[in-house]
C-alpha cells in the first residue's frame, strides 16, 4: 500500500471515529449540573470562591496557549490529544480527593492545560481529515454538528443521572465523569496521523518557533476579518462560559431541589442537540447575519433573567428562567461549530492550529475577566443582579462589535483585501517573502 493510500485510509478512519469520540469527550459529562453543588455543599467552598476558581482556570488557560501550540506542532495533533485527555482524567480524579481550596486551584491549573490541548487539536483533526475543496467547510459543519448533537443527547442522559445520583451521594456523578474521561482517553489513541512523515519532522527551536508564531499573529492582527471574528468569539464565548455556574447559583437561591438540577440541564441539552443538528439550516436562513441572530439573544437573555430574579420567584418565574436558559443553549449548540467553520475558511493545515490558539487565548482572557466580575458581584449582591449587570455589559459590547464587523465579515472571497486572505494561501515559511513582495507592488 502506497503512502498516499495509507494516508487516505487514516483520514477516513478519523472521520468515522470523530462522532463517537466527541460524544463522550467534547466536554465533561455528569459534571456541570452538579459541580457548583459539589464544590459548595460537599467540599464546603463559597459561591464567590467557586467563581474565582473559574476565573483562575481561564487565566491558566490563557497562560498555556503559546506553550501548548508549540507542543502540538512538536508532537503532532494525535499525540497532543492523548496528553490532553490524560490530563483531563487526572484532574477529575484529583478533584474527587481534594480537601483544601488551594488544591482546587492547582487542579484548575492542570485541567486548563488539558483543555487547551484538546481545544486546539479536536476540531483540526477532523478538518485535516476531510477532502480539500470548496465544500470542505460545509462537510465539516455537517459532521461536527451531528457529532455535537450526539454529545448533547448523551449529556442530557448524563445530566439527569447526575442530579438524582448526587442526592444519593455527591461523589457518584464525579466518579461517572472520571469513567467518561477514561473512555475518551482510550478513544484518542485510535486516531491516526494525517500528515506524511509526521514522526520524522525535526522539531524547530523555540526561538525559531517564536519568530514564526509572531509572524502568524501579525497576519491575524492585520486581517480585519480574522480580527473581527476573534473579538466577537472572545466576548460571546466569554459570556457563555462565565454564566455556567451562575445558572446553578440562581437555581440554588430559589431552592430548586438538587435532584431536579439534572432534569433541568437534561432538557437544556436536548434543546442544544436539536439546534445543533440544524446548524446548516441556521446558516442558510440567516446568511451573513447569523452571528447577530445568535449573539444578541444570548446576551440580552441575561438581562431578562436578572429582571425576573429580582422578586421572590414563583413557579411561573422559574419556568420563564428555564425558557431563557433554553434559548441560551439553543444558541450555544450551533454557534461553536459555525465560528470554527468561519475561522477555518481560507486557511491551510499549518495556520489553523495557530488561529485556534489565538481564538482560545482571547476567549479565555474574556472569560477570566467576566468570571472575576461575577465573583466580585456575588460577594456583594445577588445572583439575579449579577446576571443583569453582566448582561448589560456584554450586550453593549456585542452591539458595538456587530457594527464594527458590518463591512469586514460575511463577504465574498473576491471582496476581501489581500491581508484577509493571503495568509491562507501561503505556507507560513513563505509568508514573510510574500509580504515583502506585496509591499513592493
Amino acid at each position: 500500500m502506497s503512502t498516499k493510500e495509507k494516508l487516505i485510509r487514516h483520514k477516513k478512519k478519523n472521520v468515522r471515529l470523530f462522532p463517537l469520540y466527541k460524544m463522550v469527550s467534547w466536554d465533561l459529562l455528569f459534571y456541570y449540573p452538579i459541580i457548583f453543588l459539589f464544590l459548595t455543599q460537599v467540599k464546603g467552598f463559597s459561591a464567590a470562591q467557586v467563581l474565582f476558581s473559574d476565573a483562575f482556570y481561564t487565566l491558566s488557560n490563557t497562560l498555556w496557549q503559546i506553550p501548548v501550540t508549540r507542543l502540538v506542532d512538536r508532537i503532532g495533533k494525535k499525540n497532543a490529544l492523548i496528553v490532553g485527555n490524560i490530563l483531563y482524567t487526572l484532574s477529575i480524579l484529583s478533584m474527587i480527593f481534594m480537601q483544601e481550596y488551594y488544591e482546587l486551584l492547582i487542579i484548575q491549573f492542570i485541567y486548563a492545560l488539558g483543555y487547551s490541548i484538546k481545544g486546539i487539536c479536536e476540531a483540526n483533526i477532523l478538518y485535516d481529515s476531510l477532502p480539500k475543496g470548496y465544500r470542505r467547510g460545509k462537510i465539516f459543519s455537517k459532521i461536527d454538528g451531528k457529532s455535537t448533537s450526539y454529545f448533547y443527547i448523551f449529556e442530557a442522559i448524563a445530566s439527569t443521572t447526575a442530579g438524582f445520583t448526587f442526592v444519593i451521594n455527591g461523589y457518584i456523578p464525579m466518579i461517572l465523569c472520571f469513567i467518561c474521561c477514561t473512555i475518551a482517553t482510550i478513544l484518542s489513541f485510535k486516531f491516526r496521523h494525517t500528515a506524511i512523515a509526521q514522526n520524522k519532522v525535526k522539531p524547530i527551536k523555540f526561538t525559531e518557533y517564536m519568530v514564526q508564531l509572531k509572524t502568524s499573529f501579525r497576519y491575524f492582527l492585520k486581517s480585519k476579518r480574522i480580527r473581527s471574528l476573534i473579538m466577537f468569539n472572545a466576548l460571546l464565548m466569554g459570556t457563555i462560559t462565565a454564566i455556567v455556574n451562575l445558572r446553578s447559583s440562581i437555581l440554588e437561591e430559589i431552592h430548586v431541589p438538587e435532584q431536579y438540577f439534572g432534569v433541568i440541564f437534561a432538557i437544556l441539552q436536548i434543546i442544544a442537540a436539536i439546534s445543533t443538528r440544524n446548524t446548516e439550516k441556521i446558516q442558510e436562513n440567516f446568511g451573513n447575519k447569523t452571528l447577530a441572530w445568535l449573539g444578541i439573544p444570548m446576551v440580552m437573555s441575561c438581562i431578562v433573567i436578572g429582571f425576573i430574579g429580582q422578586d421572590q420567584l414563583s413557579r411561573s418565574s422559574l419556568i420563564l428562567i428555564v425558557v431563557l436558559f433554553a434559548i441560551q443553549y439553543a444558541i450555544k449548540g450551533p454557534y461553536v461549530g459555525l465560528i470554527t467553520r468561519y475561522l477555518n475558511n481560507f486557511t491551510n493545515r499549518n495556520i489553523r492550529p495557530k488561529i485556534s490558539a489565538l481564538r482560545y487565548l482571547t476567549a479565555n482572557l474574556a472569560t477570566a475577566i467576566l468570571s472575576l466580575i461575577c465573583s466580585g458581584l456575588l460577594a456583594i449582591t445577588t445572583t439575579a443582579n449579577t446576571f443583569m449587570i453582566i448582561g448589560c455589559i456584554t450586550t453593549i459590547g456585542i452591539i458595538l462589535l456587530l457594527d464594527y464587523m458590518r463591512d469586514k465579515v460575511g463577504l465574498k472571497p473576491e471582496e476581501y483585501n489581500d491581508e484577509d486572505i493571503q495568509y491562507s494561501i501561503n505556507r507560513p515559511e513563505k509568508q514573510k517573502k510574500q509580504l515583502n513582495l506585496t509591499k513592493r507592488v
